[in-house]
């Protein structure tokens, strides 16, 4: 290996221990406060109570899947990898979205059962003030750790961590609903008591919100979707203003996990050396790591602007003559910068 991929799979290491601590820090947060969320459940009688101690297990649960995928995303590059394993942690996103989804059915499951009982007659007792004090420690933990694991998300740019946060964000929202229900029904005594398991609904439909979101952005990523528009314009205009570069089209962009993946066709003077087209090459990706970071993927394809392209026509060879594996390399420039004029 290289001393650039040295120090790429060093950089990679490196995040994945960072975030790998951050993780470490809601798990064992999530086992405490299952552990205690579930003994005030049983002590003070709360359904709220315990639906919020069931989505504290969870997120125990998915801590888990995330540590494990942040050491497997964190293995360097190999023969049946090319691109490295990057995807596992976007996996392991799409995981914990789909646990906050589980989570949420049951709390709504067990919240309408109880609902409906009152409809149907039957009394609930009120629960104990343990309850509501453990409702109130679990908004400030929860909270404190949301912000906590966002902000190194961002640090580290990752979906994993960001899905994280904001499962830590939703057992705060489902805590306030607790402490509003638990609360409700102790002031209330048995004629509020139903404000307990009202509470559970409106958590439930708070976290489906939220699950949602986690798992569309993961599974838009699995599935190849490209980088924004805005960003794509953004690279296309780099490029553009790359020295030597003519024009570029044929962009094709997606996200790796942390890592950006880019390939792009560039154009350039025809009577341009080899060794001249690839150090004009080697500047732009410069360029473009620059922007997105050392352990990106760039792939450029140089192209001669030739014939009547030289007066700004997007007829272009490169002297595949249309035999070339894979997509065709040449389209309208539509699809990217216009030749320079």
């Amino acid at each position: 290996m290289n001393e650039e991929g040295r120090s790429r799979q060093e950089g990679l290491r490196s995040r994945a221990d960072e975030a790998l601590r951050v993780s470490l820090v809601g798990l064992w947060v999530n086992l405490v406060l299952t552990a205690l969320k579930g003994a005030a459940a049983l002590l003070g009688g709360s359904v709220a109570m315990a639906a919020d101690a069931a989505h504290s297990l969870s997120d125990f649960a998915t801590d888990i899947v995330a540590a494990v995928s942040f050491r497997f995303a964190a293995r360097p590059v190999d023969a049946s990898h090319s691109y490295g394993h990057g995807k596992v942690e976007t996996l392991a996103a799409a995981v914990v979205g789909l646990s906050l989804a589980a989570v949420a059915a049951g709390l709504f499951w067990t919240g309408a059962g109880r609902v409906l009982a009152v409809f149907r007659g039957e009394s609930l007792s009120p629960p104990g003030m343990i309850a509501l004090a453990a409702a109130v420690l679990s908004i400030v933990v929860k909270e404190w750790l949301f912000r906590y694991t966002k902000k190194a998300s961002i640090r580290l740019d990752s979906q994993a961590l960001l899905a994280k946060a904001w499962d830590h964000r939703s057992d705060a929202l489902s805590s306030v609903g607790t402490f509003i229900g638990i609360g409700g029904a102790i002031a209330l005594g048995a004629k509020g008591a139903i404000f307990d398991p009202l509470a559970s609904l409106v958590v439930a439909l708070a976290i489906v919100r939220v699950a949602w979101s986690v798992v569309r952005g993961s599974l838009n990523e699995l599935l190849e979707a490209s980088l924004s528009p805005e960003t794509e314009e953004t690279i296309l205009a780099l490029l553009q203003g790359t020295e030597g570069v003519e024009g570029a089209h044929h962009l094709r962009t997606r996200r790796i996990g942390p890592q950006v993946a880019i390939d792009v066709h560039v154009l350039v003077a025809p009577d341009l050396s080899v060794v001249q087209g690839h150090d004009i090459t080697i500047d732009a990706e410069r360029r473009l790591r620059g922007l997105f970071g050392d352990d990106a993927f760039v792939s450029i394809h140089v192209e001669p602007l030739t014939g009547p392209g030289l007066a700004g026509s997007p007829e272009l060879d490169d002297g595949h003559d249309g035999t070339e594996e894979g997509p065709p390399h040449h389209g309208p420039l539509s699809s990217g910068c216009p030749p320079k004029r």
